[in-house]
């Protein structure tokens, strides 16, 4: 692997040398401006096409009215510009050498008309009170390229090195497409749409601030895919492979097809991933224990698992106002893990009391399946409808732990099984209304029901006894919600506001230690957002906003099943959790132009009864991990993203954030933390030769900060290069993670008053992935789904170290 990481760099460079040496560019320059005033026109799109041909190069004026062109051949052109307002105009320009600068080109008010066809192109860009349009029905480039690489083209919008998607440097985005959200965008989307021909898409919205008009709760921004609604059959398709260094194996399908009204589209993917032998250790000191005051554990694991999804939709279009869609997605896996460790206590004078080797054996299932069906009722008036939609989801997990103990000093040998059975089930009927009344008003509403119901069994053996001892959950939540959003707009200045009033009530039983305890509890809550937006300038915006978010704990959290395969480490989850209820502020600026986009935010969050895991030290040395709501947690933080694209081949972009968080909670005695945290990551993207892409991308994250940890600071680095070949038929991608590092490690620092504790991991970092796809069929299509629809985003959820119940990984 040392070699492999010099050759694939030496080979980018020199073919990176060679296709500049094989294409020569040229520059054409200018400004475009008002006739009457001599101002420029902001956003103005500028075309350049050959004379003899077709081809065309489009690109949109920066807010003075600035403009470049790049092309590859010194000859004539016909330059036409456009814009909102103003009569098209079109020149010859002949290129006189490298730099060819026209000057200033005028154009007068008013729009040309030739009978009743407008001649005049569509802009590329252009902005709208709450979001920015890209056409791309206006961008030829369009025409050649799939979805993902027009995406890297969209301001705002960021492709890394791992072809991983970011809105204004953040991740918790939310796709829609056509105004409804996608199951296989929201699973899948890299790969749905690499397997997207772009020329399928009419424009794609950028929305930073969210109005009552879509579910923002937990959401950091919207991608709205609008797509050309043609109506000519036919089938498209991809079929792709990977593999790595590790031994890491991926594979899909996907295929698509519209028959006069019914559409229909449907993926599959499998992979297997595997994790080479990883180091770990631990050392500890107990504070109040003399005989056992300081703990030492060190071993290795190793895990290897396999996974599997579908998703598909179809719809039926009975006319031009009345949908019925139906979408279904999900997926399941299975993974085996093995680790081996060696533990020794000492009293306070550094003598051995307890020591110990276990050797354990983990089998963990999960799953995820859901589905939902959606009637649209829309009218003649544009963006009215009415929607009602049904949703089920289904979560199974499964894990089976086995560990083998030898006792060497103080400790007792033993053997013990644990099994544990655990699901979630969701049911969700909602209704949405949406119209909009005029310009400057409009108004939402709807009503949501949710039923979920969670159930956990386990059982336990030491050595051949089965313990009587039951960690069983029966657990049903119901939920009615009602909502009504308000949104007025005027040139520059907007604002939206809503009141979402929700109703909970709770019922379950807990089966701990042969004891049934029953819990309920009644909760009513208001939860009311509001925002502010002011335009003084094109592609300048202020926006000040206040939201509340409930966050309901999932079965990760609220799962009783006590994992004590380990005895030194038990875990559990806590069926009686409270929604956490959050309150956020922010405050924002943006400013955006064809070449240079960048975002500020300043924010803060107050919580008062967050969920926090709570690790206790018994009289024994042994830990005890649970979770309440005891936690105040407040985080203050200042947002930076940049994005600049110099040409339409290259662009960078970095994204920072700095945050500081107090959380404090009250047990049998309070704990308190705080501290500051920086993350921040940078790349570029970069089309260095004819259907080729080289990306490139770093980030560096300091101290995660938690009610009793810190964690240690953490660094990546990536190189990415694709071609297209066979008419952009097939496409070979590789990618090297963390190439200058073959080996990192992480480290966490866990205390309170009565403890210190220190844990590192060191793992295998550098690895190397090759992957394969290729596109089949002709695609004119797109399913067409509901535009309202239900989305869940209420949950708090888990992670693999939840104690209550066997937890997947995540992938």
């Amino acid at each position: 692997m040392k070699k492999l990481v010099p050759v694939l760099i030496c080979v980018f460079i020199s073919v990176s040398l060679a296709a500049q040496q094989k294409e020569n560019l040229y520059q054409v320059s200018g400004k475009i401006t008002e006739k009457s005033s001599g101002n420029g026109i902001p956003y103005a799109t500028v075309i350049l096409k050959k004379d003899s041909t077709d081809q065309k190069k489009m690109v949109a004026c920066d807010a003075a009215g600035r403009f470049t062109l790049t092309v590859d051949t010194l000859q004539s052109y016909t330059l036409t510009v456009t814009a909102v307002g103003f009569k098209e105009l079109s020149m010859p320009v002949q290129l006189s050498g490298t730099k060819t600068d026209i000057g200033t080109v005028s154009l007068e008010e008013g729009i040309e008309l030739k009978a009743v066809t407008v001649t005049a192109q569509k802009p590329l860009v252009r902005i709208e009170v709450d979001k920015l349009v890209y056409s791309m029905e206006s961008d030829p480039e369009a025409q050649a390229t799939n979805a993902l690489e027009m995406m890297s083209k969209v301001p705002m919008i960021t492709v890394d090195a791992e072809e991983n998607i970011r809105l204004n440097g953040q991740t918790n985005f939310k796709v829609l497409v056509n105004g409804k959200s996608s199951s296989m965008m929201n699973s899948n989307l890299k790969e749905v749409l690499k397997s997207m021909p772009a020329s399928t898409i009419k424009n794609i919205e950028v929305i930073t601030n969210p109005s009552s008009k879509y579910d923002a709760e937990g959401v950091g921004g919207i991608i709205n895919i609008i797509t050309n609604r043609k109506t000519v059959n036919g089938f498209n398709g991809s079929v792709g492979a990977g593999i790595s260094t590790r031994g890491d194996l991926n594979g899909s399908l996907y295929l698509a097809t519209k028959i006069n009204k019914f559409s229909f589209s449907g993926r599959f993917y499998g992979s297997q991933y595997s994790e080479p032998k990883s180091k770990t250790s631990t050392t500890s000191e107990y504070y109040n224990n003399q005989d056992y005051h300081y703990s030492n554990a060190a071993g290795d694991r190793k895990y290897k698992g396999m996974s599997s999804g579908f998703s598909g939709e179809a719809s039926y279009e009975f006319d031009s106002l009345n949908l019925l869609s139906l979408a279904f997605w999900g997926y399941l896996g299975a993974y085996n893990s093995t680790s081996a460790m060696n533990t020794d206590y000492r009293n306070t004078t550094d003598e051995i009391t307890r020591q110990y080797t276990s050797s354990m054996k983990n089998k963990n299932g999960y799953g995820y399946i859901s589905g939902n069906i959606d009637y649209q009722k829309t009218y003649k008036k544009p963006d009215k409808s009415l929607t009602f939609s049904y949703k089920l989801e289904d979560h199974p997990s499964t894990s089976e732990y086995k560990n083998n103990v030898t006792g060497l000093v103080g400790f007792p040998s033993y053997y013990q099984r644990s099994e544990n059975d655990a699901s979630g089930r969701e049911h969700t009927f909602q209704t949405d209304y949406y119209d909009p009344l005029t310009k400057k008003h409009q108004i939402e509403g709807g009503l949501k029901f949710i039923l979920r119901q969670n159930v956990s069994e386990s059982e336990t053996w030491r050595d051949t006894v089965k313990l009587l001892t039951g960690n069983d959950l029966d657990y049903d939540q119901y939920i009615l919600g009602l909502y009504a959003g308000y949104v007025f707009k005027l040139e520059k200045f907007s604002t939206k506001a809503g009141l979402r009033m929700e109703r909970t009530w709770n019922d379950g039983v807990s089966k701990n230690f042969g004891k049934n305890t029953t819990f309920d509890n009644r909760l009513f809550n208001l939860v009311p957002y509001i925002t502010f937006t002011y335009m003084p300038k094109e592609g300048r915006t202020y926006h000040a906003s206040y939201t509340q978010r409930l966050s309901r704990p999932g079965i990760w959290y609220l799962n009783p099943y006590v994992n004590d395969v380990d005895s030194m480490n038990i875990s559990y989850g806590n069926p009686s959790l409270d929604a956490e209820i959050s309150h956020s502020f922010e405050l924002g600026y943006s400013f955006f132009s064809p070449k240079l986009n960048i975002t500020l935010n300043a924010s803060g969050d107050f919580v008062n009864n967050s969920i926090e895991n709570i690790t206790k030290i018994q009289p024994n040395g042994g830990k005890i991990s649970t979770y309440a709501n005891i936690g105040k947690n407040d985080r203050y933080a200042i947002d930076a993203n940049i994005n600049y694209r110099p040409s339409p081949k290259f662009s960078v972009y970095a994204d920072w954030s700095v945050s500081y968080t107090k959380l404090q909670a009250v047990t049998d005695y309070a704990i308190k933390n705080d501290g500051f945290s920086f993350n921040g990551y940078m790349g570029a993207r970069w089309t260095a030769w004819k259907n080729g892409t080289v990306s490139l991308n770093a980030g560096a994250f300091t101290s995660y900060i938690g009610l009793q940890s810190k964690s240690s600071s953490y660094y990546y680095t990536g190189l990415g290069i694709s071609q297209y070949l066979f008419k952009r038929k097939l496409m070979i991608s590789s990618f090297v993670s963390d190439p200058f590092w073959k080996e990192k490690s992480y480290s966490y620092d866990y205390s309170d008053i009565t403890f210190y504790s220190h844990s590192k991991y060191s793992y295998l970092s550098r690895q190397l992935r090759i992957s394969l796809t290729y596109n089949f069929g002709k695609m004119d299509l797109q399913v067409k789904k509901a535009r309202r629809g239900i989305q869940n985003d209420d949950l708090k959820g888990g992670s693999g170290n939840q104690g209550g119940g066997g937890n997947a990984p995540s992938n």
